[in-house]
Order: structure tokens, then C-alpha cells, then sequence
């Protein structure tokens, strides 16, 4: 019995860590103080950018501006399903499989951004260059599409 409950505890303290994991959707946007554009070491005149707004998250290279269709958000990677700080991931999906970990307000700095691969996956070159350019800095309004 003393095993059945150590058990039922070990489930239920994993229950908070996963249920704080949803997609990323129009319909279940990031909160507005993370929307902007982030550019390599803050500038966003450099290549690629990342850009978030209440629509998603994009890959900005020069003018254009792609949406990463798949994105997990994580409001308790960073610590645990009893972290209450300020950094949030978003997890691009390849598959079952997350391809990289955007850890916006990074290590607890506001307008940080950090991108990692999981190594889980193979990267396509968008995604190679985001990670290789990483880290990054909020630096202005979301990228707008072009026009």
C-alpha cells in the first residue's frame, strides 16, 4: 500500500509540469509582453530574427518573415511545476519531437532569448541559422509581413 501511494504521489506532482505545456495558437497567443522582435545580440538590422506576436512565431531573414507551424509553450520548463519566474519556452515540433527550445526572458533577463536544438531532430537551414545566430534580444515591434 505505502508503495501504491509513493506511486500515486510521484504521478500527481507530474501532473502541474505537464498540464502548463499548450499550443501555440491564434486563439491561445503568448502574453503581450513577450511579443516583439528579437535580433542576434539585440540588433535587429541582423539575420535571422525571431518574431513574436499574437498570430505566432516567425523566422525573419531580410525581408521575409515565416511562421514555425508547430510551437509547444512551457510556462514551467525552466524550473518545474513549481516555477513561478520569468522565463517561458517555446518548443517548435518536428513530428512527435521537439526541434529546439526558444527560452524567452532567458536565465531571468527580460527581453532575453536564448535558442538551443534538442538534438532530438535534424534541423532545416532556417532553423540551423536561428539556433547558430542565438543569443538574441528583444530590439523592437514584431516583424510585420511585407507587403
Amino acid at each position: 500500500m505505502r508503495k501504491l501511494l509513493g506511486l500515486a504521489a510521484a504521478c500527481a506532482a507530474l501532473l502541474p509540469a505537464t498540464a502548463s505545456a499548450a499550443e501555440l495558437t491564434p486563439s491561445n497567443p503568448m502574453p503581450p509582453e513577450f511579443h516583439g522582435t528579437y535580433g542576434p545580440r539585440g540588433d535587429c538590422r541582423a539575420s535571422p530574427r525571431v518574431s513574436l506576436d499574437a498570430s505566432g512565431l516567425y523566422i525573419v531573414i531580410g525581408n521575409k518573415r515565416g511562421r514555425i507551424p508547430r510551437v509547444d509553450t512551457c510556462f514551467s520548463c525552466a524550473g518545474g511545476a513549481r516555477y513561478d519566474g520569468i522565463e517561458v519556452w517555446l518548443s517548435p515540433m518536428v513530428g512527435q519531437r521537439y526541434a529546439a527550445y526558444f527560452r524567452f526572458n532567458a536565465d531571468e533577463r527580460r527581453g532575453a532569448l536564448d535558442v538551443q536544438a534538442s538534438g532530438d531532430v535534424a534541423l532545416g537551414p532556417n532553423l540551423r541559422a536561428v539556433v547558430a545566430a542565438s543569443p538574441y534580444r528583444r530590439c523592437g515591434p514584431p516583424t510585420q509581413a511585407a507587403r
